[in-house]
């Protein structure tokens, strides 16, 4: 329980629902649409900034890494400081690590801008959620109709982000991929500050420092040595260096979260097979999702030629997810949360599988399209009821920390989806052809692990 001298009375939104909505998706859409858009980008910055894809692949990731490692850390700064607070603060970051980026006239720059927005985007996304919760009172009705909509926008923008950069790529230049974000933080930082109250107890007790430097320090190492391993499979000190960094860090990461009461991720809550299956599956099924992605970048514009706007084209094809959204609730109140979890894995599994052999047939454009509905619908299916079926896991008074547990291993599969998988493009150790028909295959093969994980949640 809290002490009263922890608390501060919490304010009533008098906003209407959906404009609350709207106004915390703001900051949401740009740390999804940041998620994507950059993807059909890399060839160009390729050309840009003279990099090899294994240079490359650190700006996806080094924006996904930071944002799978601080979000449980950003989750007890709303907590203590306040979310409406701590929201302005990522929103602000964001916008001006959006403004490094736009400038940046060397990769390392750029690395460093996208370091920025996943820092920006880690204190975004449970702060927005938060409000928006507590603007829905106690109604739990209100409650999902609103986070549907700040999902759907969120899952949109998403999806059609690789269209965007597209656009903007052939009509602009490179630099508008991020100073599209400008107006938007500045609208979402202006309604904010007028119409949003301040939403949320603060809870005077520490954050886990300890642990979530553990965190960050194994994941950064993990994903530095994958990629490393990218441009050569040679032993060399910089590698050994950071691999036992990794392993150390983990060592003592597990030791934290056995030992502390206070841990970020509390053991008593891995104990519980169900919820520790839960974020394994999670993990997998972005690994497979958003390294599939990076394959699809890489093989259609490096390997084929096709133009940014082609594989925006293609992509826009993940707009279907938000009509999947939809259709899982359905199907988990008809047929089960299993038969539906295990449907949408299938069908994601199945469309892995399809790819593979469309790269290694290298067949037409028109082709691919046809076919990659398939991706955002299985994982459209799968996701909801998953994070449905894991929260109702979590003991009483550990669902916000099951919530940031999740999307943590969410974001870590993709950074790990996009660093071992890109390993197969880089043209070094296989052609490019055949590393895409690889690691679709791979994709494949790990969502029907994933399938076989579902068997054993209760």
């Amino acid at each position: 329980m809290l002490s009263e001298e922890g608390l501060k009375t919490e304010q009533v939104s008098t906003t209407p629902l959906f404009a609350s909505a709207l106004i915390t998706s703001l900051g949401y859409v740009v740390v999804q649409l940041d998620v994507t858009i950059v993807n059909v980008a890399l060839p160009t910055f390729s050309q840009v900034f003279n990099a090899n894809i294994s240079s490359l692949q650190w700006i996806p990731d080094a924006y996904v890494v930071v944002f799978a490692a601080l979000l449980l850390a950003a989750g007890g700064l709303g907590d203590r400081f306040g979310n409406r607070t701590v929201n302005l603060l990522g929103i602000g970051i964001f916008l001006l690590a959006s403004l490094a980026c736009a400038f940046s006239s060397r990769i390392e720059t750029m690395i460093f801008g996208r370091l920025l927005q996943g820092l920006g985007a880690a204190l975004i996304v449970p702060s927005s959620l938060a409000l928006l919760s507590s603007a829905c009172g106690n109604n739990p009705l209100l409650r999902a109709k609103a986070i549907g909509w700040w999902s759907a926008m969120g899952g949109i923008i998403s999806a059609a982000g690789p269209f965007i950069g597209a656009m903007v790529l052939t009509h602009i230049s490179w630099h508008a991929l991020f100073l599209i974000n400008i107006p938007i933080c500045a609208a979402g930082l202006i309604l904010t500050i007028f119409y949003i109250p301040e939403s949320t107890a603060h809870d005077s007790r520490d954050i886990d420092a300890k642990g979530i430097l553990l965190f960050v320090i194994a994941c950064f190492s993990m994903i530095y040595v994958m990629i490393q391993f990218g441009k050569s499979f040679s032993v060399s000190r910089e590698k050994i260096l950071f691999l036992s960094l990794f392993v150390l860090a983990l060592l003592f990461l597990i030791v934290h979260l056995a030992k502390s009461e206070r841990a970020f991720l509390p053991v008593s809550l891995l104990k519980n097979p169900a919820f520790s299956l839960s974020l394994l599956l999670a993990a997998v099924m972005n690994f497979s999702f958003y390294g599939s992605i990076f394959l699809l970048t890489v093989y259609f514009q490096v390997y084929r030629g096709f133009t940014p706007m082609m594989t925006g084209l293609a992509l826009l094809t993940f707009t279907v997810i938000a009509l999947a959204n939809s259709a899982s609730g359905y199907l988990a109140t008809r047929f089960g949360p299993r038969f539906t979890l295990t449907l949408g894995i299938l069908l994601a599994s199945l469309n892995y599988f399809i790819l593979a052999t469309l790269t290694y047939l290298d067949a037409a454009f028109s082709t691919f399209v046809c076919f990659l509905f398939l991706m955002p619908i299985g994982g459209g299916i799968a996701t909801p009821t998953l994070l449905s079926t894991f929260l109702h896991q979590a003991p009483a008074g550990k669902t916000a920390t099951a919530s940031a547990a999740i999307n943590t291993m969410r974001q870590t599969g993709s950074a790990i989806g996009v660093a071992l998988l890109g390993l197969l493009v880089t043209g070094i150790h296989f052609p490019v052809d055949t590393g895409a028909t690889i690691g679709f295959a791979t994709a494949a093969l790990m969502m029907l692990g994933g399938a076989l994980l579902v068997s054993r949640l209760a």
